[in-house]
């Protein structure tokens, strides 16, 4: 009797959830607010976690396992048609995809060149930041050509990222052993939005960092080092699996090799101080939904002056996340647990955290078995608070109570979390499949 009411009580909430993205886009196609989008997808949470929570009827993993495809696969449908009304992101990676293919590179022009000028489109017309170059390392690089080849449609990079979505899914299921952790992935509404909404691939980052750990977890040091290097080549914060390496120094040599190798057409074309490097301005300009690093840039504001305290600040979140790497390799911290670790302190020092970034640590969040970066992918959909203003006066405002609350409730599911991130050096290392 139990299984049958948890059986139904699931149901009713994978209908719910479904009924939720379904109006999603069609509030999206209807000319809605981005914040009712934003809203909608924050109450997503509540049957997401009824789903998570009443999954445990399902009779076995498989039946797990083909229910997240499943659903992922039919909610994400729901909003692959939807304008993306979170995020342009897409329209650049169209751009810089169609480039390649035109025989242009994307590193060395920026949108907005006049060497690009016969280009411009509707398309060209929805970029933001036009006078910066790319960005983004070869990886994502290839997904972008591999979306224009496709047919450049806004469609299509939804589309393919709902699928890499999917298959970020099924790795999921395959590392970890933790019986819901597949549902956990694939119906995350944050996690969903941003591919199959806004079109974005962070989720590959994620579970890329995800493998890289469970592989070294084993001892399989190429196996790692090909997740580390596939994790650096779709973002640069794939860097932070390389102390991991320290204790192997081939492998951390080649590992090293190879990502400094992907990460190189960054920084070959335009040096970082250049005004048109994407890459330079990103690191040393880009601020938004910071936590802990706006306390540091305040103290730094305090102590020199306004033109020294920017730098001051990033300069004091490099060294302490060096200090970071250094205490992982020293204290011999399991590589799922210091993985973790690192991408939460990354996140909590980093001068940027767009909603899209926590793709980075939900897999990580959910092998470990801990809840403290579901509750934040909830809660960053805040960031997206400044959107309406942003479509209508072109300003961009960030209300510093909602960073104060996103933050405290980020803060709170930590203290309250028996598997917070640790930098412990002992203990179990995840929920990995052996």
């Amino acid at each position: 009797m139990t299984t049958r009411r948890d059986g139904a009580v699931l149901a009713l909430c994978l209908g719910l959830q479904g009924c939720i993205m379904c109006w999603l886009a069609f509030a999206a196609c209807s000319g809605w607010p981005p914040s009712a989008v934003a809203a909608g997808l924050a109450v997503c949470f509540v049957p997401y976690a009824g789903v998570l929570g009443f999954s445990r009827c399902l009779p076995n993993r498989r039946a797990v396992n083909l229910v997240a495809i499943g659903t992922a696969l039919g909610f994400g449908a729901a909003l692959v048609l939807a304008p993306p009304l979170l995020s342009d992101d897409l329209y650049r990676y169209l751009w810089e995809g169609r480039l390649w293919l035109e025989g242009f590179n994307p590193y060395l022009l920026a949108p907005e060149d006049p060497a690009l000028a016969r280009l411009r489109d509707d398309l060209w017309a929805n970029i933001n930041n036009r006078p910066l170059a790319s960005i983004y390392p070869p990886l994502s690089q290839l997904l972008f050509v591999v979306a224009a080849a496709l047919g450049g449609k806004v469609w299509t990079v939804k589309l393919l990222a709902l699928v890499a979505h999917v298959l970020s899914v099924t790795l999921v299921a395959r590392v970890c052993t933790a019986s819901r952790a597949s549902l956990a992935v694939a119906l995350n509404p944050l996690l969903l939005g941003e591919a199959a909404l806004n079109g974005h691939f962070d989720i590959l980052c994620g579970v890329a960092l995800l493998i890289a750990a469970w592989a070294l977890a084993r001892n399989r040091f190429v196996r790692g080092g090909v997740a580390a290097c596939a994790a650096v080549g779709l973002k640069v914060v794939g860097l932070v699996v390389l102390p991991l390496f320290a204790r192997r120094p081939k492998a951390l040599f080649a590992t090293g090799l190879a990502s400094a190798l992907l990460l190189a057409p960054l920084v070959w074309g335009r040096a970082p101080l250049d005004p048109v490097s994407g890459t330079g301005q990103f690191a040393i300009r880009w601020r938004g939904n910071e936590s802990v690093f706006a306390l540091i840039d305040q103290l730094s504001r305090a102590l020199f002056d306004e033109g020294f305290a920017g730098l001051v600040a990033r300069s004091v979140v490099v060294l302490v996340l060096l200090a970071l790497c250094a205490l992982v390799v020293r204290r011999r911290v399991p590589p799922m647990r210091a993985t973790r670790a690192l991408v939460w302190a990354l996140l909590l020092l980093s001068p940027q955290v767009h909603p899209w970034y926590l793709a980075w640590l939900v897999p990580l969040e959910v092998a470990a078995g801990g809840s403290a970066g579901l509750v934040w992918s909830a809660a960053v959909l805040c960031a997206y608070a400044p959107l309406d203003r942003w479509v209508a006066e072109g300003v961009w405002h960030m209300p510093a109570s909602l960073q104060v609350f996103e933050y405290s409730v980020v803060g709170l599911a930590l203290i309250l979390d028996p598997r917070r991130p640790t930098f412990r050096g002992a203990g179990l290392d995840g929920q990995f499949r052996v």
